[in-house]
């Protein structure tokens, strides 16, 4: 993504647009915020317009602001087809700035997209407080309890690196939850009344679904190593399903 972002540099390819309201937004202060986002075809980089709704009795004047924003992975044109192109020389400099720079360590997961099986599993989870997690190994709970204000939320998900935090629909009961672990975006399962989704960053490719107050259940390697993962948590009567599979990094979603 840098390096596209890089090759772009400032002469984006906006396609024509005019000021519709693609998305609205709360500010600061409570009230509702237009926006319009165009993105370049070339990297994905966002020219967004953002204004507040004309009062409907009076002149209708408003003022707008404009500003370029960086795009979600996953919104980069190309980028699976850049990521193929990348050098180990280019790997390695990524490498010593995410702070490992004699290279990625051996006991992290290997990638084996290209290899891997899809893996179904099934846990019995005690839930407490309405919630359950799945974390990096070896980290800790506190990643996530309490969210903190930076976490990327929906209706029944929060995550932030290395940790995500799940809202069950009950709050202190045991649920079965089927986990669908795959190499590849599996479709999701329009049974289920609620279904969010969200990104999230594991640090080695080795996760453990994490009850709140209580046991530590370990879950495969998943099948790209470390590195961005998508979840999508199905919710509703029929009971719970987690999918992961990799994939950039994309906003959260709710009733996908």
């Amino acid at each position: 993504m840098e390096l596209i972002l890089r090759e772009c540099g400032s002469d984006h390819d906006f396609p024509p647009s005019s000021l519709e309201v693609t998305e609205t937004e709360t500010g600061r202060d409570g009230h509702l915020v237009n926006v319009n986002g165009v993105a370049c075809r070339r990297c994905g980089m966002v020219k967004a317009t953002r204004w507040r709704p004309p009062d409907p009795v009076g002149p209708q004047r408003f003022s707008a602001i404009g500003t370029y924003e960086r795009p979600w992975p996953a919104d980069v044109p190309g980028l699976a087809e850049r990521a193929a192109l990348v050098t180990d020389s280019q790997i390695a400099e990524l490498a010593m700035r995410w702070g490992y720079p004699n290279g990625i360590p051996r006991d992290f997961a290997p990638d084996r997209r290209a290899s891997a099986p899809v893996a179904r599993l099934k846990f019995a989870l005690r839930i407490r407080a309405g919630q359950f997690a799945l974390i990096d190994h070896y980290r800790s709970l506190g990643e996530i309890l309490p969210v903190p204000k930076t976490a990327d939320s929906t209706d029944l998900i929060d995550a932030v690196p290395g940790a995500v935090l799940f809202w069950p629909p009950v709050h202190d009961s045991e649920i079965v939850l089927p986990v669908l672990i795959c190499p590849r975006a599996p479709a999701p399962d329009r049974s289920y009344e609620s279904i969010n989704e969200v990104s999230c960053r594991f640090q080695t490719g080795h996760i453990v679904l994490r009850e709140i107050g209580g046991r530590i259940l370990d879950v495969p390697p998943l099948p790209a190593g470390h590195g961005d993962y998508r979840l999508r948590f199905h919710s509703g009567e029929a009971g719970c399903l987690l999918q992961i599979w990799p994939q950039p990094r994309g906003k959260p979603k709710a009733g996908v």
